[in-house]
């Protein structure tokens, strides 16, 4: 056999051993956190709409994984990520971006999935946040009354309060996490169904 032929081949083989050793869970270990609540003023804040809006605002950190690894390093997939944002008491929802906080490059390079975003661990010990952005509820003024032909009667009490869009404002975050071990899933925020809360984790918005 040609001896740069024999080469290519054990070189392809110890590449193979060492991608199948590093994907052993030998030395590595994760532990996940998921928040309880988070505030509304950072999840759902209020602003007046004629002061207009300067883009995606980041928002609460509400789930946490903690990677451990102490041997060859190793490329892990996160969940991907999906949260709605819901109304328990007019059972109104609407979706909410969720974001990994990992570098650019490691969100486009993975052995798994195109899609996939990941974490390159070395021997280190690696905590990666998933956070919400903000979903903005509007305020708005009331309209400017015409030039009055008549005298105008003294407003009403209350007439003038700005009007906000989802005046009671949402009370729960529902959190899905979907990693390789679970059945691929997309929610419908704007109709969530009891089954569809199986996959989710709970958050209360206080």
């Amino acid at each position: 056999m040609n001896k740069n032929l024999s080469l290519a081949i054990l070189c392809i083989a110890l590449i193979a051993i060492i991608t199948l050793l590093s994907a052993l869970p030998f030395g590595f270990s994760k532990t996940e956190e998921t928040a309880i609540s988070v505030p509304a003023e950072l999840i759902t804040p209020v602003r007046d709409e004629t002061k207009g809006y300067s883009g995606t605002t980041p928002g609460p950190v509400v789930h946490r994984i903690t990677f451990t690894n102490t041997w060859l390093p190793r490329q892990v997939p996160l969940p991907r990520a999906n949260a709605c944002l819901y109304n328990s008491k007019t059972r109104q929802g609407a979706w909410a971006n969720a974001h990994w906080q990992i570098s650019s490059l490691e969100s486009k390079v993975s052995d798994f999935n195109s899609g996939d975003a990941v974490v390159q661990l070395g021997r280190e010990t690696r905590t990666v946040e998933l956070t919400i952005d903000q979903f903005v509820r509007w305020q708005r003024q009331p309209s400017s009354p015409a030039v009055p032909q008549k005298p105008v009667p003294a407003p009403i009490p209350g007439e003038s309060t700005p009007v906000t869009d989802y005046p009671e404002g949402f009370d729960t975050l529902y959190l899905f996490l979907i990693d390789r071990n679970t059945p691929d899933f997309y929610p419908d925020c704007g109709n969530l169904q009891s089954a569809d809360l199986m996959y989710a984790k709970k958050i209360a918005v206080v």
